[in-house]
């Protein structure tokens, strides 16, 4: 919960300050012999206290613990615009789903093109637009809509611009198979509120095959998804049926919220 930090609680954020990382302690809070605190996951990685290069203890500082529960802690991506507040035990909790959490650019996970370009959640829709244009599709009008031609070993992926989020389309052909599946770049527990359904049709319109699923998350491992079932799963002679030698596969793919 947000609140304002009086002088007293920003004097103790100071002592809590972690010489390490600069970030603050939250309990359990390591003393080396001299009384030098650092925090636990800095602890885990150094051998020595930072400041006078002694022994670290086996004590915890249970006082500066206590003190810590009484404070509220600014979230640890407050450089980037949150300004969310929280009592320690909280404070994790709300890292893991904050929308200033930092990402990098979802594009080199799904080829070889490299990006060095780090930024927040908000920004990763203006960033694949201005600088990944042709990875990416315009979400209009509830649907979009596109061409190609599926072969064995074939993978595609896209970026989607769609409900004000960015999504990543992927197909892949492994075997008899063929695979889609559509995930959600940004908070996990976000990934529930959106579904989507994938149409392939012939050329005339005639014919087609419509599969409906969740959205799942940019973070699931690919292989997991599709050994699973968790996408859309086709033989590949029916796809191969519904594909125009000369215009390829046209499929077509809705995404909407999920209704709760």
């Amino acid at each position: 919960m947000q609140c304002e930090r009086s002088d007293l609680e920003q004097s103790l954020l100071c002592e809590l300050e972690c010489p390490v990382c600069m970030e603050y302690m939250v309990p359990p809070i390591t003393l080396c012999v001299n009384g030098h605190n650092v925090c636990d996951i800095c602890r885990s990685k150094i051998p020595l206290c930072p400041i006078c290069r002694q022994q670290f203890l086996s004590t915890r500082n249970v006082a500066l613990e206590k003190l810590a529960r009484d404070v509220n802690y600014p979230c640890p991506y407050r450089k980037y615009g949150c300004e969310e507040i929280f009592v320690h035990v909280r404070v994790r909790e709300h890292q893991h789903r904050c929308h200033y959490l930092p990402q990098t650019c979802p594009v080199p996970k799904l080829s070889n093109v490299q990006c060095s370009w780090t930024g927040i959640y908000n920004d990763t829709k203006k960033h694949l637009k201005e600088e990944h244009r042709w990875r990416c599709y315009e979400y209009i009008e509830g649907m979009f809509r596109s061409m190609m031609t599926i072969f064995p070993g074939t993978i595609l992926s896209r970026f989607v611009l769609a409900l004000n989020e960015v999504f990543c389309l992927i197909f892949r052909t492994n075997g008899d198979n063929s695979y889609a599946v559509l995930q959600y770049i940004g908070p996990a527990e976000n990934v529930t509120k959106y579904k989507y359904k994938v149409e392939f049709v012939n050329k005339d319109n005639t014919e087609g095959v419509t599969v409906m699923h969740l959205v799942r998350s940019f973070g699931e491992n690919m292989d997991h998804i599709f050994k699973s079932g968790n996408c859309e799963k086709v033989h590949y002679d029916v796809v191969s049926r519904l594909t125009s030698k000369v215009s390829g596969l046209k499929f077509k793919t809705e995404i909407f919220r999920a209704v709760e």
